[in-house]
């Protein structure tokens, strides 16, 4: 995560500075950097002619003081540990300028509770980018309690100006992205569970019919346009009491496959074999599928201007 938001952020024009506890694992980012532009570029969304200045953009510095000394946005991608995020966070703050913004890409931790490890939390304000971060638009954006409404609109702005498209969500588990996403999962883990269905047809539902329609239409405008009295009608109380309200992962398939050691592509089992199935190829597939829609995104944009 940590180089495709490093990415995102030079091909919005922004001179970016990476930094890794690891030799190793900074080397990694900038292979990665690398591949990721060159596809990019393979799929016409960055000019040729472009990859010099965007590289130009991107740094790498030794020591964290090096890479955060004159930086005004900072963001840190380690691991999903709230400790582990608050003393890097906290060795960020003491090194970087006093009116430096802080930022995490956590996807579940709250805000706030990360805050709290800072000496300056109103500089403080998750910003949530979606993987892959360089593809993707969305960028969920968490203010703590004790986050500055100016540290916020600071942070909302530059998005928009890498390209992005910041969404203020409300400091909950999961904020909004994360918090679909797993209610998605809980419902059809549910119905996997009962055996009223496999996990490949619940993919398919999702990516060959609801998610073609998704970036047309989200689920209130949906609403409106069936009717809220179809919506509160006998058909759909029946689905809305039917729905899963299991409370704990372990409780369904998900805990299971977990508890018997198959952990998905990392184990080479999950929901599918990916023993059989070539992960790398997926994530490539993956991502020639939102370049796709970036694409049509980018004509449709054109034809409007």
């Amino acid at each position: 995560m940590g180089a495709q938001i490093a990415l995102a952020l030079a091909l919005g024009g922004v001179r970016t500075t990476l930094w890794a506890r690891r030799e190793e694992t900074l080397r990694n980012a900038e292979d990665r950097i690398s591949s990721a532009l060159d596809c990019l570029i393979e799929a016409g969304l960055v000019d040729r002619d472009e990859r010099t200045s965007v590289q130009a953009r991107l740094q790498t510095k030794a020591t964290m003081a090096d890479a955060v000394g004159d930086s005004g946005f900072v963001i840190e991608a380690v691991a999903e540990d709230l400790a582990v995020k608050q003393s890097v966070l906290k060795s960020a703050e003491d090194m970087a300028a006093p009116d430096a913004i802080l930022s995490s890409t956590t996807s579940a931790l709250s805000a706030t509770a990360i805050q709290d490890g800072l000496s300056r939390p109103d500089r403080f304000v998750v910003a949530h980018y979606a993987q892959p971060a360089h593809l993707v638009k969305l960028v969920e954006v968490v203010p703590g309690r004790q986050t500055a409404p100016e540290t916020t609109e600071t942070v909302m702005a530059l998005l928009r100006a890498t390209g992005k498209t910041p969404a203020l969500c409300p400091d909950i588990p999961g904020f909004l992205w994360a918090r679909i996403q797993h209610a998605v999962l809980r419902e059809f883990a549910s119905l996997v569970g009962q055996g009223l269905v496999d996990a490949e047809t619940c993919d398919t539902i999702l990516k060959e019919g609801y998610a073609v329609r998704l970036p047309a239409m989200g689920a209130f405008e949906h609403a409106d346009l069936a009717g809220l009295d179809l919506m509160n009608g006998a058909a759909a109380k029946a689905v809305w009491a039917d729905l899963s309200t299991v409370s704990d992962p372990a409780e369904t398939p998900v805990g299971a496959l977990f508890a018997q050691g198959d952990t998905g592509m990392r184990s080479g089992q999950g929901f599918y074999d990916w023993t059989k199935r070539d992960p790398d190829a997926f994530k490539r597939q993956r991502d020639a599928e939102i370049v796709r829609r970036l694409k049509i995104q980018r004509e449709l944009q054109g034809q409007d201007d």
